[in-house]
């Protein structure tokens, strides 16, 4: 079985508003096993500058992303990479809006794949919690392992190692 886990990370919120995707990471998951060395992570330079409180968490900086290329030229790619597999992400609604808003927006196919949401599925299995960001949920499954954290590959590794312990659990 395939999967491909995948995460962004953005200038903000609101696409709506004008937040912008400023890193994109898809990270293939093959006969449960992570394949980091075929994975895809492109930073993205958002044409605005990103916010100071931004750059403090996911520790991206306009000079990181200024030579980065555009999001209409990194979407065709990662579409490309995940063609019709089956995706996964934490807090899915999030990545998959952002990425279909600029999608929409550029005139281009939506995602339509199959999605996995391991924050569904963690409320699933941890049906009495009130709380399931990654990180808590991760540290429910034992996983405190040192990934960089809000950055877009580490945050897919981190999902990814999520996804198989709440599969197995379900």
């Amino acid at each position: 079985m395939k999967y491909i886990v995948i995460d962004i990370e953005t200038t903000g919120l609101y696409p709506e508003r004008g937040d912008r995707i400023i890193e994109i990471a898809a990270l293939p998951i093959v006969d449960d096993r992570l394949l980091i060395e075929k994975s895809y992570n492109q930073l993205i330079n958002p044409g605005i500058m990103i916010p100071e409180n931004i750059t403090n968490l996911v520790n991206i900086t306009d000079d990181m992303v200024k030579d980065a290329p555009s999001i209409d030229k990194v979407l065709p790619e990662f579409l490309d990479y995940i063609g019709n597999t089956p995706l996964i992400a934490h807090n899915a609604s999030f990545d998959i809006g952002f990425l279909n808003f600029y999608l929409k927006a550029l005139n281009m196919k939506r995602i339509e794949n199959r999605i996995i949401d391991t924050l569904i599925l963690s409320r699933e299995v941890f049906d009495t919690e009130k709380t399931h960001n990654l990180d808590i949920v991760a540290e429910r499954l034992g996983l405190k392992e040192n990934i960089k954290r809000h950055r877009a590959l580490g945050d897919s590794i981190l999902t990814a190692k999520v996804f198989l312990k709440l599969r197995n659990m379900l």
